[in-house]
């Protein structure tokens, strides 16, 4: 009984549940890159023939979710602005000044995940003014792939050191 409580515990940076969210969260957000499985893209890159069926369907689906993430951006870029910077305001002031480990463990997944949110729409933008297609178009995939593996091993860096300063927070308060 006592291990299901240690598993259902809600505790932000000591529940396991914590955990594997934080990695699942970061490892969707590395392998579907705009949207799009790098699986399709690593297929479409090891075809030999130039209009191969994986090439068509990686460059479709690349160029949907460009226009998604741009048309989406053209039409509800206030309200997302100051909805993300409400929020991430709100999880920030919670965090410090409420001392409220939950809001530091949310701010810990939704702070990086906003900053990886803005910059693919800002990669979305500029891949549709450059108009890519074939390699290049999987080649902005692949380094946008790369930025989203290194904020989210940021993320999980900053996490991990959130938990540290917690846990020392806390044996000092017991100490005391």
């Amino acid at each position: 009984m006592f291990v299901l409580q240690e598993l259902m515990n809600f505790d932000s940076f000591w529940s396991f549940w914590f955990w594997i969210l934080h990695v699942v969260t970061w490892s969707m957000a590395s392998h579907f890159t705009m949207g799009v499985p790098y699986d399709l893209v690593i297929q479409a890159n090891r075809e030999e023939a130039e209009d191969g069926p994986y090439q068509h369907a990686a460059e479709a689906m690349i160029n949907a979710q460009i226009f998604r993430f741009t048309a989406m951006w053209r039409r509800h870029a206030l309200l997302l602005t100051g909805f993300s910077a409400f929020l991430i305001s709100m999880l920030a002031t919670l965090g410090t000044l409420g001392r409220l480990e939950f809001a530091r463990a949310l701010l810990t997944i939704l702070g990086p995940l906003t900053l990886l949110y803005v910059l693919t729409i800002r990669k979305a933008l500029k891949m549709e003014r450059w108009a890519l297609t074939g390699a290049p178009l999987r080649r902005a995939i692949w380094r946008q792939r790369f930025v989203n593996q290194l904020v989210g091993l940021l993320a999980i860096i900053m996490a991990v050191i959130l938990a540290i300063y917690q846990a020392v927070l806390s044996i000092e308060v017991l100490y005391w």
